[in-house]
């Protein structure tokens, strides 16, 4: 376990620092994805909020839509 005061150089956020401790593995594996700690952690939750997003299936809702039309064309020519 390291100690860390993170102090980032090129600060966008103007918030407080805090100690805290972070396993040697929870340091590399952050290293992965920025140069610093918090920056990674940023990083990580835009990727899972992405990920948690849903995907529209666009086969399915033009699926849905030509049968909408359809139907709608229908109640047309009968007078509704």
């Amino acid at each position: 376990m390291l100690y860390i005061n993170h102090r980032a150089p090129n600060i966008r956020y103007s918030m407080a620092t805090k100690v805290v401790r972070i396993s040697e593995d929870a340091i590399e594996i952050t290293g992965r994805y920025a140069k610093d700690i918090s920056e990674a952690i940023r990083m990580m939750q835009k990727l899972i909020e992405e990920k948690s997003t849903p995907q529209i299936d666009m086969k399915a809702l033009e699926k849905i839509m030509r049968t909408c039309i359809a139907e709608e064309f229908e109640n047309l020519q009968r007078g509704y």
